[in-house]
């Protein structure tokens, strides 16, 4: 269902473009783009036309071929869409070889191979899926279940080949690659179990190929590797703030000293000037009192103590 709902929203590029854009599609050259969208429109619109006019409403229990088996409009009306979409895919495979054949060889499509390789099996595809509405599955049914059989081959020899055949493209590509493989080798696994009947196997299977092959039609021209946005260069301004060091006067002196050679004036020594008596005494030294100390403070406490008149 995912698929089909990326395959719906393909197709609103178109549906939505408006007048001006379909009308410069028919008088113009058409894309292999423009193709594929018509061709799937085509599809979608003729099967659900021929689900509401079915006269089984649960042919959806068995598979889509159970549509085209009643002589009724809807019967009629599915066999001649899957013709119709064969025939639309045969144009778009046609349409795809003119526009590879553009690139094959240059940067976006290295392999010159691959403009003959790819179409033809789209085309294959085409003629395989125009010989299921051919010969409905309650005519022939060996003939029918080989022909939906060798579209669904086709398709995966694309999706093998594609890592050689379409080098250069565009990295969505194999991005796109590897998810519908992988979305197809899950859809096998849960069928062959009986988890999901075969309508919904083939629901699932075509909505992946007409994504894919959509996709891939939109991605021829670009480059494998997108270029890589360059990062702005940075600007570098001078800056106005000035760094300023404080530092005593003396070392001010000896840092322009050294920075200015030999040749300036050497700076000064530093004078150490000894501390006082009543310092040393306020910092705690312990030296013993020398007899000239002793003698000078007996006689200033001699000269201190008070003289009595003996007359």
């Amino acid at each position: 269902m995912k698929g089909l709902s990326i395959t719906v929203a393909l197709l609103a590029d178109i549906t939505l473009a408006g007048p001006s854009v379909r009308l410069r599609a028919l008088t113009g050259p058409v894309t292999a783009t423009q193709v594929g969208f018509l061709t799937a429109a085509v599809l979608i619109g003729g099967i659900l036309i021929s689900i509401v006019t079915t006269p089984d409403p649960l042919w959806w229990q068995l598979h889509f071929s159970r549509l085209g088996t009643f002589s009724v409009l809807s019967g009629y009306l599915f066999n001649s869409t899957l013709i119709a979409t064969g025939a639309g895919v045969v144009a778009f495979g046609w349409r795809l070889r003119i526009e590879m054949k553009r690139h094959a060889g240059t940067a976006v499509l290295t392999n010159r191979r691959s403009a003959t390789a790819v179409p033809i099996l789209v085309v294959l595809i085409g003629i395989h899926l125009s010989f299921v509405g051919i010969i409905p599955q309650n005519t022939n049914e060996f003939l029918h279940d080989r022909a939906s059989t060798g579209a669904v081959f086709s398709f995966t020899a694309i999706l093998l080949s594609s890592r050689w055949l379409l080098r250069g493209m565009h990295r969505g590509v194999a991005r796109a690659s590897r998810r519908v493989g992988i979305g197809l080798v899950v859809a096998v696994s849960v069928y062959v179990p009986g988890f999901i009947n075969l309508a919904a196997f083939e629901l699932i299977g075509f909505s992946l190929i007409f994504f894919w092959l959509l996709f891939f039609a939109r991605s021829l021209g670009r480059h494998a590797d997108e270029p890589r946005r360059s990062r702005p260069a940075v600007q570098r301004t001078a800056s106005t703030h000035h760094t300023v060091v404080v530092a005593p006067r003396a070392h001010a002196r000896r840092i322009h000293a050294a920075a200015s050679g030999p040749s300036m004036t050497a700076v000064r020594p530093r004078t150490v000037t000894r501390p006082r008596a009543g310092a040393r005494a306020r910092h705690g030294t312990n030296r013993a009192p020398t007899s000239r100390q002793l003698d000078s403070e007996h006689h200033r406490a001699r000269n201190a103590a008070p003289r009595v008149d003996r007359r």
